[in-house]
């Protein structure tokens, strides 16, 4: 059975509530972090100096990338994707900024290349923080 955008979705979602439900992001750190995660044909990084997400499209192989998120802010999430569609050695930048996040909340992310509606590969769930 393939993957869908559904059930990646609903990985990712389940996934992040048992993590934030145990605690194991439940204190804020002294000061925020941001870090890369790469595939095969796409790299992310999450810049939490800017809040700001990008997304390159690193192969010329007909896919698309992009980036599932989700920042935990207990009341209300900040859910979303961000997605490269314009081809190889292109990026696509999200700024989250605008939204006055505050600092210390979770960001929660994961980059994948797509072929039409089919999943071709998904990195590492990462956990960063605004």
């Amino acid at each position: 059975m393939r993957p869908t955008r559904t059930r990646h979705l609903a990985a990712m979602a389940a996934l992040t509530s048992l993590v934030l439900a145990g605690g194991v992001l439940a204190a804020a750190p002294a000061q925020a972090i941001g870090g890369c995660s790469a595939v095969a044909g796409a790299r992310a990084c999450w810049n939490s100096d800017r809040d700001v997400l990008t997304l390159t499209d690193t192969a010329d192989d007909g896919a698309h990338v992009r980036v599932d998120y989700l920042v935990d802010l207990a009341e209300e999430d900040v859910v979303g994707v961000l997605e490269n569609r314009r081809g190889p050695r292109t990026t696509e930048r999200l700024r989250l900024g605008p939204l006055d996040l505050p600092e210390g909340k979770a960001m929660v992310w994961s980059v994948s290349v797509w072929a039409g509606d089919r999943l071709v590969e998904q990195g590492p769930v990462q956990y960063h923080t605004t």
